[in-house]
């Protein structure tokens, strides 16, 4: 077939395809979930720890019980709620050829409540990654201003800093962490300088699931009048986080990990004691108080939605807010505790085996949801995969920092079969 038949031929069954329309189904919840019918209705339990049924948790997620995901710091799979969510707003705002951006000022409300921060404090972005960047240049730092940041950052985390270092002449000084937690704030507070302006670190690290003491990092800040921003892509929807108790000028997230909404949105929060001081970093509708083309006259909004310039993406948002929904519905804290007990079973099984070395902190001050491991004398970024293909056990190698490690994230939907699984897994390994 020549090229201009073979053109013609998409051409003309994609056109044909068009007309069809008996071929082609709505875009409803009910035909993105036909097994909807079986799956049980979650209850809210959210004062009882003991009466939440686990198993029931487990069947608002869609992935098949073989399935045995161990990854959700990587990317956590969305509740049949979120699902739900967008399919419907999308179907109603294209029936109705609407933006519907009214109608997210409500997940703006379930954001801030769940963060006990004001509405003006929070912006949807894309991931954690757009709002460590909005932060970086929104402060228009300087050639020789220091941004410290730690050998235990996620890329993401780390790149808009190694830009600004690239394009302006920053200095990016790089430290290392304690592995076990109880030095962290004074290795922290050992190497500012009087060029340090920015603290930027992670809430918990991407590489071994370790919990920095943000509150204490963010109070030296505040005292030496150095800005502070959080990568908080580990942390947001693992254990309760007040935003207006540790105070930090950033806060960026990503709503696909442990929120478990819709992939493509994140959380931006940013401090309403220095909206005034800073400029946005890109413009447009929604950005201003004041505007008039005319007289050339353009002011920002007061408020970190200013950073939500132009036309978005309603469903996934309003996905978003129903993220939110699912983790007030079960309890945010009766979350971070089944992960405890899960955590804790799964240190119980390899704690004493003495080639398996766990990296993260055993204290619950620095630590929370994951925890990474090494095999000695083995290569564990290549045996990562090999248990995933033989055990279908998901998790995720870490590279990051030299460690060459194997990271675990216990979430909502594992249960204790899973977690003896994967020790006995391990263990099979050891002996080989």
């Amino acid at each position: 077939m020549s090229k201009t038949s073979r053109r013609n031929f998409i051409k003309k069954n994609i056109l044909s395809g068009l007309f069809l329309t008996s071929a082609i189904p709505l875009l409803r919840a009910e035909n993105a979930l036909k097994k909807e019918s079986s799956i049980p209705q979650l209850k809210e339990n959210s004062n009882n720890y003991n009466n939440i049924d686990w198993s029931t948790v487990r069947q608002q997620f869609l992935f098949p019980k073989e399935k045995h995901y161990l990854n959700t710091g990587s990317l956590g799979p969305s509740p049949k709620i979120v699902i739900n969510t967008i399919c419907e707003a999308m179907e109603k705002l294209e029936t109705s050829v609407s933006h519907g951006r009214h109608q997210i000022a409500e997940t703006h409300k379930k954001a801030a409540q769940f963060l006990n921060v004001t509405t003006d404090e929070i912006a949807f972005t894309r991931n954690a990654t757009e709002g460590i960047n909005i932060a970086a240049r929104s402060l228009r730092l300087k050639k020789g201003d220091e941004i410290i940041i730690t050998t235990h950052e996620h890329v993401g985390g780390a790149s808009p800093w190694l830009a600004l270092q690239k394009d302006i002449g920053v200095i990016v000084k790089l430290i290392d962490l304690d592995f076990n937690g109880e030095n962290n704030l004074q290795i922290i507070k050992n190497n500012i300088t009087q060029k340090t302006k920015v603290i930027a670190f992670s809430h918990i690290t991407c590489t071994t699931g370790m919990k920095l003491p943000a509150k204490a990092i963010v109070d030296v800040c505040r005292s030496k009048n150095i800005y502070s921003c959080i990568d908080g892509a580990q942390s947001l929807g693992m254990f309760p986080i007040d935003l207006l108790d540790i105070d930090p000028d950033f806060y960026a997230s990503s709503g696909h990990k442990w929120l478990f909404g819709p992939k493509g949105t994140g959380v931006l929060f940013i401090n309403k004691k220095i909206i005034k001081h800073i400029d946005p970093v890109y413009v447009g509708a929604y950005s201003d108080s004041k505007f008039d083309l005319n007289s050339l006259t353009m002011e920002y909004r007061t408020s970190a939605q200013r950073e939500e310039y132009g036309t978005r993406n309603t469903p996934i948002t309003l996905g978003l807010g129903s993220a939110f929904d699912f983790i007030n519905t079960i309890g945010i804290d009766n979350i971070a505790k089944r992960s405890r007990e899960l955590v804790t079973h799964f240190r119980s099984q390899v704690d004493k085996i003495p080639e398996i070395e766990i990296l993260t902190p055993k204290s619950e001050r620095f630590s929370a949801s994951m925890i990474t491991i090494r095999i000695k004398g083995k290569d564990n970024l290549k045996l990562n995969p090999i248990l995933n293909k033989e055990k279908n056990l998901r998790m995720r190698g870490i590279y990051e920092n030299n460690i060459n490690g194997i990271r675990i994230s216990f979430a909502v939907f594992n249960s204790f079969e899973e977690v003896d699984m994967l020790a006995n897994a391990l263990k099979e390994i050891v002996k080989a």
